[in-house]
């Protein structure tokens, strides 16, 4: 795989032509070595052949020098030898290797060349980097020629001597390197040719690509649904009508969107006028109700005030005739009296926060004193039902800033509510303090909440049991209410409890460290049981 770039990405024409070129290039390099090579062994061969072919007639030339030891002679056998280019140095030696005539260019050693005197014919003796030595054996005329086949069966023909010739490799070594630069000229020349033809030939046949690239990009920027041209081969014929087809489908796909916009844009017209309609009627109901609700709870609230102010005169004038029996049902009559008027005033609390009218009296409040006056109240409640009230106070009192009444009321009526679901167990009221919250927690062995009622017993006439034959009573405004409170002193109530295993309300309230006291607790607050 050729990767051209590692940041920016090449195109498909470039690699190719980058791929192929290199390869010709390759290839062609590779090509004039080896033809270099090649031509330089082929050479190499037809001038040793040579060489021993002029060995071998310098040998037959030699004899008579050889036979008259005439050096005369040995000059003319040699003169016509050394006239040959590539040839440098010629030896005329006789049957002991003494030399009888040496010319030109030869370092002569007789003791490499005694192993080689039992040659029949003329053979390469020596090799080095600049020339070649031939050796070759000079036999007598007569019995060299064998014209008699029963002399030439009788013995071995007889050596005279030898002739050396020291034969030069310029010629040789220059052969080859021209060979080698013409063979890479030639391959540079190829490749190049050949380059500018695949570039043509590649861009003609990439170029249907590249079109089709361009369209895809062009569709990507304008965001128009633009074909392309089936041009090129087979395979990116396929590929843009595969394109085309795509466009038609988006083309057909946005239509439908556009329609299907159309039509929602409509629709949620619609129902936002319908919304706003509803929201504007449920906005006026709300607010009916809670101005009726203000309205009835003050008028209930007056002629009920007023009974009961009838009932205290009634109950004294009695109290003075010793009416035992009467005043007792007085006293009932108060305390429904005081329940009714405990429901309006929750009703009125109700709509006070609904409507925004409910004020908040923000001031220092101590926690003690607020768990002593709970303690007041709590534990005659606690003792109807038989159980056990544990209120555990901090080490130290804690002095917070907040709305004391309401912290009051949503505190009675989680205690209240502990009271009046538990019988014959415990109810536990436990403070818990951080850098940032005051978390008091009210929890309780009674009957439990399940856990999808959750968040329903937060709601507004919402109770766990709400049938006609249920064995508690009470309105569902109480912890409404209390939540409400809560959170309109930045604070909230959560509750954790099972079915059958109790529950567990706590009151969260924010405690700003800049304003919260803690002082000592010097005893006069301790545990309360019951």
């Amino acid at each position: 795989m050729l990767i051209i770039g590692r940041n920016k990405p090449q195109t498909l024409r470039r690699q190719l032509l980058t791929f192929l070129l290199l390869s010709i290039a390759l290839l062609s390099i590779l090509s004039s070595v080896v033809g270099a090579w090649v031509g330089s062994s082929q050479s190499r061969s037809m001038l040793v052949n040579s060489s021993l072919q002029i060995a071998g007639n310098l040998a037959e030339r030699s004899v008579l020098s050889l036979i008259t030891s005439s050096e005369e002679n040995a000059e003319e056998a040699t003169s016509q030898v050394l006239g040959f280019s590539d040839v440098i140095g010629v030896a005329i030696l006789n049957e002991e290797l003494t030399p009888l005539l040496i010319k030109g260019i030869l370092e002569f050693n007789a003791e490499k060349y005694m192993s080689l005197k039992n040659n029949d014919g003329p053979k390469l003796a020596e090799e080095d980097s600049k020339s070649w030595r031939i050796l070759a054996p000079v036999y007598f005329p007569d019995i060299a020629e064998g014209e008699d086949e029963f002399e030439m069966e009788a013995g071995d023909p007889k050596k005279m001597g030898y002739v050396i010739i020291n034969v030069s490799k310029e010629s040789l070594i220059a052969l080859s390197d021209n060979l080698l630069v013409y063979n890479i000229l030639i391959g540079v020349v190829t490749a190049a040719t050949m380059g500018a033809l695949m570039n043509i030939g590649i861009g003609r046949l990439t170029q249907p690509i590249f079109n089709l690239s361009h369209r895809m990009k062009q569709a990507q920027e304008s965001g128009e649904h633009t074909f392309a041209r089936i041009e090129g081969a087979k395979e990116i014929r396929q590929m843009a009508e595969s394109y085309n087809g795509m466009m038609k489908v988006l083309e057909k796909q946005e239509d439908e969107l556009i329609g299907m916009n159309v039509r929602l844009e409509s629709e949620v017209e619609i129902r936002t006028k319908e919304l706003i309609q509803a929201r504007d009627a449920a906005l006026v109901a709300a607010r009916t109700k809670s101005e009726f609700l203000a309205n009835i709870s003050h008028e209930l609230r007056t002629p009920l005030q007023a009974v009961m102010g009838y009932i205290e005169l009634v109950k004294e004038e009695l109290e003075f005739e010793a009416m035992d029996q009467q005043i007792e049902d007085l006293e009932e009559a108060m305390k429904s009296s005081q329940r009714l008027l405990a429901l309006i005033g929750s009703i009125l609390d109700l709509a006070k926060s609904e409507s925004g009218k409910m004020e908040m009296n923000p001031q220092e409040t101590s926690l003690i004193e607020v768990m002593d006056d709970l303690t007041a109240i709590v534990k005659p409640l606690a003792a109807e039902n038989n159980n056990q009230l544990v209120i555990t106070p901090p080490r130290s009192n804690i002095v917070f800033i907040a709305d004391r009444e309401k912290v009051m009321h949503v505190l009675l009526n989680l205690l209240s509510n502990a009271c009046k679901f538990t019988h014959d167990g415990s109810i536990e009221f436990t403070v818990k303090k951080t850098s940032e919250t005051l978390k008091l927690s009210i929890s309780d062995t009674g009957i439990g909440i399940s856990q999808d009622q959750h968040t329903l017993i937060f709601d507004e006439f919402r109770q766990v049991d709400g049938s006609v034959k249920r064995q508690y009573g009470g309105t569902g405004l109480g912890l409404a209410i209390s939540k409400r409170f809560a959170q309109m002193m930045g604070g909230n109530i959560s509750v954790t409890s099972s079915l059958g295993k109790g529950a567990c309300f706590t009151l969260s309230l924010p405690l700003n460290s800049s304003v919260s006291l803690e002082v000592e607790n010097k005893g006069s607050f301790r545990e309360i049981t019951q």
